[in-house]
Order: structure tokens, then sequence, then C-alpha cells
């Protein structure tokens, strides 16, 4: 395809996305009235009333908050890939969810770290590239689930009971006083993953060995907090540093001894006691539906119980939760918005379990998901990952684009719920949701869902009404007003609308993108705003709110509703400029939270810039001199959900900005504020400087 025939593509696929988005924007209809129309097919409604909600409400923890990785082969080079600057900038992405929608990232192979020698019989430690990673998660405000897996460099012959007692006391101590108590008991500390499996027990362990390895992994941590507690002067029953484990897959007896013999021993009443606070296994499904992750979860536990009952009184996680094993089998339902719906499904289906209280939900913890792989070339959008990575190796020199996948807009989405929840309520027609509020009712969050999980649905277009009584905002009684002010503002991902995978394939599948093709996924790649943008309604004039959407299945649609008492927006901080190409940068930030109050009423974020370079202008009398630089607002037109956003001065797509000036480059100056729903505006953050050589002041 020549220049000019893309680039008249590139205009009419910009031009049918703008009659999309004008479309989508007639879609949503507030009226005073609750009475709605259902004569439409593939009509399905919600009515929210406070009575019902609060008869059904609880707590919910986000327990799905888990992503994780393993590096590629070989293991001993892992150093490498860690330090690279693909997975700095797959982890940084990862960091830039609202309200922690990804808590904690799970790594195989961590002690390939490390170098270890043995010098008249005591060890010494070389932590160099492990603090290089760990600084990283805790800059990122990432915790590690760190899996006491791998085999160090260096002189060790015999990995003995003593070795582990050791090296696992000398990590934490290491870490706590890297960064404090209050961050490293936050990390999940887990024994060697899948060991039934010879590809993972390189170490050949027995039985025997093996339980050595576990109890003298539970010895260390104990060691530790001993200590930490005596200095503390405290004393408390809690574990300090909970031990998760086997991380198993629990096959039969037979082939998987290692998993089954530590739960015999979990099982027993002798002195030695549970090496694990947490048992943790792997279950995932077929591919085909969601529900068969929570079906072999639950049936997994329930063999437990009969073979050994007392392991119900232990928490359990499944920490590898995902649709299908095979995280590089390329699948095009891993592409598009079926697996983000998947996910979706998974999660609130074990929300489900949880709300319901059986013996299952009751002892489940958290759900992790293998997906915070890098992808490559041709399966850039088909395997597990969060994002699609383009290795652009024919630029001089080489480096990385990254684009969005739905899976990660609908974790951003999941991380806006409220703290109290109802259960997971079912309807026709493949059609899940969840309703969340907060303890004051200043925040009301619905997230739904349509799906045919991995399969796609002969019948994509659906009508979705959700009515809000009056009730759910009621009016402060200490107010004069009779009226609440509110806000809503509704996203969605839906399938073809934000599809980047589907765009890419228009474009030929081009393994190294353009600029304006790289951009023109981008402008699909996050939740779309329905009805143009967030709008205020007063409860007390009006007796509800009724919205209708008109979808395209698969989708997840998220409606928040704030009310004008809710917390205002924080300050930005913590802005970094990173560095993807010539004339491209990757803008990172933080937001300020008080009294730990989560921003769920964030709207956008405005990212401003201001050039470094020296601007001329023509005087009256034909003379040049200076002038002075303007503050831009480089992303007006793009909604920016997330903390981050990825800024190319040389496309097209950049081009316009307000006061008809254009941006010239990115070096020069940044600043970024939050926007809430109601459209106030928190302080600006510092304003950084970047110098166009990666670095920033």
């Amino acid at each position: 395809m020549t220049e000019t025939m893309w680039m008249l593509s590139l205009l009419l696929m910009k031009t049918l996305l703008s009659c999309l988005l004008l479309r989508e924007s007639h879609m949503v209809v507030v009226s005073c009235s609750s009475s709605v129309t259902t004569a439409k097919p593939n009509y399905r409604s919600v009515q929210l009333t406070r009575e019902e909600l609060a008869a059904t409400v609880r707590r919910m923890k986000p327990f799905w908050t888990s992503t994780g990785l393993c590096p590629p082969e070989p293991q001993n080079a892992s150093g490498a890939f860690w330090q690279s600057r693909d997975s700095l900038m797959n982890l940084e992405l990862i960091a830039s969810l609202p309200n922690r929608g990804i808590s904690h990232v799970r790594i195989h192979w961590l002690l390939e770290l490390l170098e270890v020698s043995n010098e008249r019989e005591e060890f010494h430690y070389n932590f160099t590239k492990l603090d290089t990673l760990f600084d990283h998660l805790h800059n990122l405000r990432l915790y590690p689930g760190f899996e006491i897996m791998g085999t160090p460099n260096g002189s060790v012959q015999h990995y003995s009971s003593a070795f582990w007692v050791d090296l696992v006391q000398q990590l934490v101590r290491r870490y706590v006083d890297r960064y404090g108590l209050r961050y490293v008991k936050k990390w999940r500390f887990e024994t060697w993953n899948e060991p039934d499996l010879r590809n993972y027990n390189l170490l050949n362990f027995t039985v025997n060995e093996y339980l050595s390895y576990v109890f003298a992994i539970r010895e260390g941590l104990h060691i530790v907090a001993e200590n930490i507690n005596a200095m503390q002067n405290t004393s408390t029953k809690a574990t300090l540093f909970p031990l998760y484990g086997p991380a198993g897959l629990f096959k039969s007896v037979e082939h998987h001894p290692f998993c089954w013999a530590v739960l015999k021993v979990c099982n027993s009443n002798t002195t030695h006691s549970c090496p694990f606070d947490v048992i943790t296994f792997h279950r995932k499904g077929t591919g085909r539906w969601a529900s068969e992750v929570l079906n072999g979860g639950r049936q997994l536990f329930e063999d437990m119980l009969k073979s050994f009952p007392h392991i119900g009184r232990l928490n359990i996680a499944n920490d590898e939760a995902d649709p299908i094993a095979g995280w590089s089998t390329a699948r095009p339902f891993q592409a598009d918005v079926r697996y983000a719906a998947m996910v979706f499904s998974i999660v609130t289906q074990h929300w489900s379990a949880i709300t319901t209280g059986d013996a299952f939900g009751r002892r489940l913890l958290f759900l992790s998901h293998d997906n915070a792989f890098l992808s490559y070339y041709p399966y850039v959008f088909e395997q597990r990952t969060l994002f699609a990575r383009f290795q652009m190796n024919l630029t001089n020199p080489p480096h990385v684009q990254f684009i969005v996948k739905p899976i990660f807009s609908v974790l951003g989405m999941l991380a806006n719920l409220a703290p109290l929840s109802g259960p997971t309520q079912y309807l026709e027609g493949n059609v899940s949701y969840v309703v969340s509020v907060d303890r004051n009712l200043t925040y009301l969050c619905l997230i739904a869902s349509r799906s045919n999980d991995s399969s796609p649905m002969w019948v994509q277009r659906s009508y979705f009404n959700v009515t809000i009584f009056n009730d759910m905002f009621p009016v402060v009684r200490s107010s004069f007003s009779m009226v609440r002010r509110a806000s809503f503002l509704i996203e969605a991902v839906q399938d073809g609308r934000n599809d980047p995978f589907k765009l890419w394939q228009m474009q030929g599948k081009p393994p190294f993108p353009t600029t304006e093709q790289l951009a023109a996924m981008r402008e699909i790649q996050l939740p779309s705003v329905l009805h143009g943008g967030s709008r205020n309604i007063e409860f007390g004039r009006i007796s509800s709110m009724a919205i209708s959407l008109n979808l395209r299945g698969p989708w997840i649609v998220s409606i928040r509703v704030c009310g004008e008492d809710h917390t205002t927006p924080g300050r930005v901080y913590n802005v970094r400029i990173r560095e993807v190409f010539r004339e491209e940068v990757l803008i990172h930030w933080q937001l300020s939270t008080e009294k730990h109050h989560k921003h769920r009423c964030i709207q956008t974020y405005e990212v401003w810039y201001k050039s470094a370079a020296v601007k001329v202008v023509a005087t009256t009398n034909g003379l040049k001199q200076p002038g002075k630089r303007r503050w831009l607002h480089i992303n007006m037109l793009k909604h920016t959900p997330f903390k981050f956003y990825q800024y190319a001065s040389n496309s097209s797509f950049h081009a316009g900005n307000q006061n008809k000036e254009v941006a010239s480059g990115v070096i020069g100056y940044y600043k970024v504020r939050a926007v809430d729903l109601f459209g106030r505006r928190g302080s600006f953050s510092k304003i950084v400087y970047y110098d166009g050589r990666g670095g920033e002041t």
C-alpha cells in the first residue's frame, strides 16, 4: 500500500470512528421517569434501590489484583530480561491502573538473580540484580509475589535446610531494612512453583527433600518475624510473613506426590503443624467457559477436604486462574474483548462464591492471572498478555511499542468498584453485573458484561437499561437543600469498537507499524466514554434516573455515580517522562490520596506540555524576535482514565491544540492534574523538565 493510499485509508477510518462516537453519544437517555420500553429484542433491565442493595451488600476486598509471569528461557539469563527496557516499560504500564488495579506481580525464578558463595561455612550473597528489580517494583508501588524458586549462581554444592533458612532470613531482613516493614509484609512469599513438574524441579527434590525445603522456608520467615517483634517489643498471634504454597496442579497422587504429601502433613496434628498459612493451587479452564475455573477450584477443594478434612481451617488461593493453560499459544479470543469478558466473569463468579458463603468461598483469599508476559510477533495480540508488544527492530536504535488490550481496560474498570458490594446478579442472555457503593452513599459503581465467553456472539446487538432511584443518593440531613447533586459517567469496552487487534488486522498485520498506525490503534485501545462525557443530575428533583444503552457484544460497561460531597481530586505527583523513540515519550504519574480514600470519581487526567525550543515571532516592522511559549493541553480530546499517556509530537492525531498552536517536539516542560466527574480539577503536579536524553528534573 502506498503512503497516499494509507493516508486516505487513515482519514476514512478516523471519519468512521468519529461517526461511531457520534452514534454512541446518542445511545444514552436520562429521564425523570422510571418507565422504560421493553419491546426491543435482546433487552435487559436493572433497577437499583437502596433497600434491596442494603439487604445483600457486604465488604468487598479486591481479590483479583494479582498478575504473574515467567522470564523466558534460559532461566540463568533472567537478570538481563529484568533489566531490559521492554520489561521495565511493561511493569510501569501495569502499575498505571487506578486504585491499585494490579497490586501484586507473581514472578518465577527470582533466585536466578542472586549470587551466593560459601566461605568458612557462612553464606555470602550478592543481591545487586534482585535489588534492581525490587527497587523498580517499590517505586511503582507494586508488591512481588516472591516465589522462593531458582538456583542462585555460585558455589553452593548442596541446598541444605540450613542454606534455605539462612537465605530467607537474609532476604527478608535486607528488604525490610531497604523498604520498611509496612511494605514488605504485603509481599506474598511462596514456595517453589509447581514442584511436581520435571521442567520446574531443577534440584531433583525427593518428597522428603521437598518437605525439608518447605519447612526451612517457614522457619526462616518465623525467625525474622520473631526478631522484628522482639525489637519492637510487640507480640501478636498474626503471622507477620505468611507463607503461601505449594503452588501446585494437584493432579493424581502418583504423578504429583509433593503437593499431596505436604497436605498430608498439614492435615496431621503433630508438633510440626502446617508450614503454610495459605494453600495455593492452580486451576485453569479449557478455554471454552469462564465457569470452568471456579468449578475446577471448587472440585479440587472438595477433593482436598475428603482426604484431609483439617485443611478446611486454612485459607486458599488460585494463583493461576486463567481460562486456559499455555500463555504463548496464539488464540484469537485472547486478542479482543472476549478474553476481557471472560476474566470479568471469572472474577464475578468467584465473588458470587464468596457472597454465598459456601466452604470454598469462605476460604478463598485471592486469584491471580498469569498475563504479564511480553508478546512477540506474529502473535502480538493473540497471546495471553495485557499488552500487545511491537519490537521495532528496524529503527536505529531499536525500540518497543506497547498497545493496551481490552483485558487491561477491564481491570481498570474493576479497580473502581466500591468497598461494599452486592452479590453477582445474572440475567438471561449471558448478562451479569455487580453493584457496589461506599459506606456514606457518596459513590456507586455498576459493572456489567454480556458475552459468550471465548466464542463469538451470533446476536451482537443488545440493549441494557439501568434505573437508579433517588433513595440511592439520599439528601444529607444536615443540608438545608432538598436536592443532592450527583454526576455520572458511562464507560464501555465493546467488540469492534475498543478492538485494536481488529484494526491491526485491517492494517495488514504490519510487524513494524508506522507512527500513524500505532496512533490509530491507541485511539481505540481504552474504554470509550458514552454520552459524550459526565453529566450532572439532581436527586430530589427527580424520582429516578434511567440510562439506556445500545451495545455491541461482547461488552463490558461501567456506570459510576458520584455525589457532590465525594472527595475532590488529590494532587498528581511523581511525574516521569520515559523516552520511547524520537519525538515520542510515555508520561507516567501517581495520584496522592488523603486519609486512605481511593479516588474512584476521577474522570480523566489533563497532560500539559510547554516546549523548551525558542519561539520566533515576527514583529510589525518585519523583524524577528524571541516569543513566549504557551502551555498546551496535549491530550485535550483523549479520554485518559489511567495514569499514563503516550505522546508522539510527529503524529497527526496530536497535531491540533487549543488556540491553533501546534506542539513542537517532546523536549520541554510537563505537568499533569486530575479531573473528577463534576469537572473539578485537582492541583497540578510539580513541573517536570524533560531534556530528551531520558532525564527529567
